[in-house]
């Protein structure tokens, strides 16, 4: 599919839905699938001189008979497409540093950065030729456009479509953007008017960019949308009923479990390839030799992971502590923070069915910037306190409880 980005160039028109013709297995795949990742690898592709592949993989067929058909990429294809979607990490950190920069300052950003990019999950899913890598970086491109969504709410749209563009689930934050764009510090008199403008200005920017990269909706684009739906829920359903068969273990049939998967992914699974093994003993010799390397398994340990929950759990406090504040200079990005880790946090607990591990890659840089508030405010709050001895008058009222004859002086 991503010889989309040649025809898109070339002939879009020709991509647009026509609700008399047949759903071909590209059209299908033009509805299902977000359309960023895809642009992204063909105009990689491009850049490097290398055809798009002319045979789809099937994934009822073996190994051999996709190799057969030519359905499997020459290694420098697969390179090229790797590095289009590793290229935006980089981008992400900067992202990454300049939002804990916004929320407390410079160890922060640090903090949440290290803690973000020795995640093993992150290291894995980041570097594939799939949707993941794009979405973590739009996913970070949101939130901090969000935090100036009052003053450019046409940027904020922009942002939020295209994390929308790079996996559909993204869909999540666009209700707090629009909350963070009609929220406005403007006099009452103008107040009114000012909300409106704004969330027009957001909507307008959301949908341009989404009409842009999606132009099987150009001709009919209400038809269109409720064909992608139902294509959409049919994979779903498809999907659901495979894995009840083949691995009843991967569906999750309730909120406690899937919130409970959520944290085990999160916190302590080690990287997953696949989700299906057809395939395992043709990608075991290198799966294996990328776990043994020694970044694979960095902080999936349960200590650490006890730890990092703990610490989480502080910054979670502290954020919501800033939040409630209501002369805090900072009340307004705070909360636009929570609602954003919580609409991921709750519609991904809520809506994901199976225990795929990359649909929970979201969660990280949220629970990275919480590690880093809670190892800040630990900080800050163990200095405080010896520094004005208040630890030591503590101890000493309490041992003078347990000590015979003793009084308090």
């Amino acid at each position: 599919m991503s010889g989309e980005f040649e025809r898109t160039l070339s002939a879009p028109l020709e991509l647009t839905w026509n609700n008399s013709a047949d759903l071909t297995p590209t059209m299908r795949y033009r509805m299902i699938d977000a359309p960023l990742t895809r642009y992204l690898i063909g105009f990689s592709r491009i850049l490097a001189g290398i055809p798009s592949p002319e045979n789809d993989w099937d994934w009822s067929a073996t190994w051999q008979e996709n190799v057969y058909a030519g359905a499997y990429p020459e290694s420098r294809t697969l390179v090229v497409a790797r590095l289009s979607v590793a290229f935006l990490f980089p981008f992400s950190l900067l992202l990454l540093y300049l939002i804990g920069l916004k929320l407390q300052g410079r160890f922060l950003g640090i903090a949440a950065v290290l803690l973000f990019s020795f995640h093993p999950l992150i290291l894995l899913h980041t570097r594939r030729a799939m949707a993941e890598g794009v979405l973590i970086f739009t996913v970070l491109l949101v939130l901090y456009t969000l935090f100036y969504a009052e003053r450019h709410p046409f940027l904020a749209g922009l942002a939020v479509a295209l994390a929308f563009n790079a996996k559909h689930s993204a869909a999540l934050l666009l209700p707090i953007g629009l909350f963070a764009a009609g929220w406005t510090s403007w006099s009452s008199h103008t107040r009114f008017g000012q909300i409106v403008s704004n969330l027009m200005r957001f909507t307008v920017g959301f949908i341009l960019i989404t009409l842009l990269l999606n132009p099987y909706l150009w001709r009919n684009p209400f038809s269109a949308i409720q064909t992608a739906l139902v294509q959409r829920n049919a994979l779903l359903e498809r999907q659901l009923d495979d894995f009840m068969h083949i691995a009843p273990a991967q569906v999750l049939d309730g909120p406690g479990k899937r919130a409970a998967v959520a944290a085990a992914q999160v916190f302590i699974a080690p990287p997953v390839f696949a989700e299906v093994g057809n395939y395992a003993e043709f990608t075991e010799a290198t799966e294996t030799a990328y776990l043994e390397s020694s970044s694979s398994q960095t902080g999936r340990q349960p200590w650490w992971a006890g730890l990092l929950i703990g610490i989480s759990l502080l910054g979670l406090m502290y954020s919501f502590r800033v939040a409630i504040e209501k002369h805090n200079p900072l009340r307004r990005d705070y909360v636009i923070f929570l609602l954003s880790f919580l609409s991921i946090s709750i519609g991904t607990a809520s809506l994901v069915h199976l225990a795929w591990q990359r649909y929970y890659l979201p969660l990280v840089p949220f629970i990275a910037l919480l590690a880093g508030l809670g190892l800040v405010w630990g900080i800050k709050t163990s200095h405080a306190i010896f520094s004005h001895g208040r630890l030591f008058v503590r101890l000493s009222e309490i041992l003078t409880q347990f000590t015979p004859n003793s009084r308090v002086p």
